[in-house]
């Protein structure tokens, strides 16, 4: 399949398409830019496909029906076409980056200007899409050919940017199987130490990515050896080598990665790097159960089959599993759960059938005992349960 058969099969293709013969019929010049060109030069279907122009912003807002103007000062318009989102970026060169993060200012220009203010040059090349052709002001192709990874002009001046573009930098070696340019990786260790400027969302962001990546290990090595790693978790000290193949969610990937980290560690980094507090207690159950699985399976098996409600239990004991741990016990959880055809049944107790005699907690804590036994398959009706509830009345006597 061609470069441009693979364009053409994205399912954004032809509000692209519509967009561009709009600004070309307005006197405009548009490229199809950045991540999307280098993964059809490498025969993959981009995530999503970004147009650049020599449009100004308001001039593209005035050519398109509905625009969002989500980074207008830096030339970013969304245009909203064909029920699809695209984003359109007017050529531009960058003025001062004071905070690490975004040009003071910028001023529109040309194409040729605006590839030499991007990050790698493999993600600096532009697609004509009326002659078929790569437009290729840094060497891009060269690079994309012998799997480089280099970042455009002086590396250390890039880095002083951005300073996310170090990590980035690891996570797009990792996610193309790319090695790091000398030149560029030596920026990335001189500069190391910025990268705890970054915000906690930014990194969480680019290390979910990276650890998502086809080749998350390889960047792993790269994270240790750049130094990036000591910078960001102090606490791990040796290069991470993690078996993903249990891995289909990000979350799960975050488990193994904290799995020689402490508890505390662990929940310490989750906060600085804003998980959700859903993601972070998945993590931190996970974790406690690689760390311990004899505590869980020393709990009765009623609460372990209520705990398999939790996808960080069902994730580790997956895991487990697949290390050779704990099988035994698992296979007894497993087919305990099997014989509840796998789902929670509807309780054989309720709350009015003890309020006349418990109150408050001790509600609870009969209901939850007597839905264990339930679980463990000790009563089987509703009449053995009730039956159950007299016998467990006169044990605990008279209130």
């Amino acid at each position: 399949m061609t470069v441009q058969d693979l364009l053409k099969s994205h399912p954004d293709w032809p509000a692209v398409k519509a967009i561009y013969h709009t600004l070309v019929a307005h006197g405009y010049k548009a490229f199809l830019a950045g991540g999307c060109v280098r993964d059809a030069l490498l025969g993959k279907m981009a995530h999503d496909l970004d147009l650049a122009t020599d449009a100004k912003p308001e001039e593209v807002e005035s050519l398109f029906h509905k625009t969002i103007a989500v980074g207008k000062s830096f030339g970013v318009i969304r245009v909203l076409e064909e029920n699809a989102d695209i984003e359109v970026a007017s050529f531009r060169a960058d003025g001062p980056y004071e905070d690490g993060r975004r040009p003071d200012s910028v001023q529109w220009t040309s194409p040729d200007e605006d590839a030499k203010r991007r990050d790698f040059t493999v993600n600096a090349m532009f697609w004509d899409l009326e002659s078929e052709v790569v437009v290729d002001y840094v060497k891009g192709l060269e690079d994309l050919k012998t799997r480089n990874l280099r970042a455009v002009g002086d590396p250390e001046r890039r880095f002083q940017e951005d300073h996310l573009r170090l990590l980035r930098a690891i996570r797009f070696a990792g996610q193309l199987d790319f090695n790091i340019e000398p030149q560029t990786f030596l920026a990335i260790q001189n500069k190391k130490s910025n990268i705890l400027k970054v915000s906690g969302e930014r990194l969480r962001e680019e290390m979910t990515k990276l650890l998502s990546s086809k080749s998350a290990n390889r960047a792993l090595e790269l994270l240790f050896t750049s130094g990036l790693q000591q910078e960001i978790f102090p606490y791990l000290l040796k290069q991470l080598t993690l078996d993903l193949q249990t891995v289909r969610e990000s979350w799960q990937a975050w488990i193994l990665f904290f799995e020689t980290s402490s508890p505390e560690q662990c929940e310490n980094s989750l906060r600085t790097l804003k998980f959700s507090n859903k993601e972070m207690n998945w993590i931190l159950e996970g974790l406690k159960m690689l760390h311990n699985p004899s505590g869980f399976f020393k709990k009765r098996l009623g609460l372990q089959l209520e705990a398999l409600q939790d996808p960080s239990v069902v994730f580790s004991l997956q895991e487990l599993r697949r290390r050779g741990q704990a099988v035994a016990q698992i296979e007894v959880l497993e087919n305990a759960w099997q014989s509840l055809e796998h789902k929670m049944p509807a309780p054989f107790l309720r709350g009015e059938d003890v309020k006349e005699i418990l109150k408050g907690p001790e509600i609870r804590a009969c209901l939850q005992i007597a839905y264990w036994e339930q679980l463990e398959g000790h009563l089987k009706t509703r009449d053995e349960a009730l039956i159950w509830l007299q016998d467990y009345f006169k044990k605990r006597g008279p209130a």
